[in-house]
C-alpha cells in the first residue's frame, strides 16, 4: 500500500495475532492504565514486551469467543489492530475469569500475580460500566508507533461506524480511553464523553459514538 493510498481495514486472522499483540504492546507502552497493571519498569522496550504479552492473552481469549479482530496491513505486516466485540450482553467478570483459566499461566508470566489482581479489578470496573444497550465495543485500538499519523486509526474508526450503521438495534460504538489527548481525537469523529471512571485510580473517559453520528 502506498503512502498516499487510503488505509484499508481488513480482518486479522489468528496467525497474525502474535504480531498484532506486539504492535499493541508498543502502541500502549505509555498508556496510564496499562502502566498501572504491569509491574513497574523504567525501560520502555521491556514494558512494551510485557504489555504485548498481556495483549497476546487477550487475543487468545478473543479468538475463543469468536469475536473479530481487525486491522490495517502495511507492506504485508500488521500496522494497526483493533479488538472489538459485538456482544449485546457482556459476560460477568466471573464468567470471563472462568473462560480464561487455560490462559492463566501466560497471564501470570506477563504481569505477575499482583498484575493479575490489578487486571481483574480493571476488568470488573469496565464490565460494570458498559452501556446497557447493544453496541459495538472498541476494546483496544493501537497503531505501530512508526506508522502513526498515517490515518490507520481513523480508517478503523470509520469502519466501525459503518458497521454500527448496518445494525438498527445498536446504540453505536463505545470505548474507554485513559489518554486525555485521545478525548479530542475521538470527539473529532463524533464520539461523546459519557462520564469518567477511575479503575486503579486511573482517570478514564467513557465515550460513545451514537449510531446516528
Amino acid at each position: 500500500m502506498g503512502t498516499s493510498a487510503r488505509p484499508q481495514v481488513s480482518l486479522l486472522f489468528p496467525a497474525q495475532y502474535a504480531e498484532a499483540a506486539a504492535v499493541l504492546g508498543r502502541a500502549f507502552v505509555d498508556d496510564p492504565l496499562l502502566k498501572a497493571i504491569v509491574p513497574p519498569n523504567p525501560d520502555a522496550n521491556a514494558r512494551a514486551r510485557r504489555i504485548g504479552a498481556l495483549f497476546d492473552v487477550v487475543l487468545r481469549l478473543h479468538r475463543g469467543d469468536g469475536q473479530p479482530v481487525v486491522g490495517v496491513i502495511e507492506d504485508g505486516r500488521v500496522g494497526a489492530a483493533a479488538v472489538i466485540e459485538y456482544l449485546a450482553h457482556p459476560p460477568s467478570t466471573a464468567a470471563a475469569l472462568w473462560h480464561g483459566i487455560p490462559t492463566l499461566p501466560r497471564l501470570v508470566r506477563a504481569v505477575g500475580w499482583s498484575g493479575l489482581a490489578r487486571a481483574i479489578s480493571v476488568m470488573d470496573t469496565l464490565a460494570r460500566n458498559r452501556p446497557s444497550e447493544p453496541h459495538i465495543y472498541l476494546n483496544i485500538l493501537g497503531v505501530e508507533p512508526s506508522l502513526q499519523r498515517r490515518h490507520f486509526g481513523v480508517a478503523i474508526l470509520d469502519y466501525l461506524r459503518d458497521q454500527a450503521l448496518l445494525r438498527g438495534d445498536f446504540a453505536g460504538v463505545y470505548l474507554e480511553t485513559a489518554t486525555e489527548a485521545n478525548v479530542a481525537y475521538y470527539s473529532h469523529v463524533g464520539y461523546r464523553v459519557l462520564n469518567e471512571i477511575y479503575p486503579l485510580g486511573v482517570r478514564m473517559w467513557r465515550m460513545l459514538q451514537p449510531r446516528s453520528a
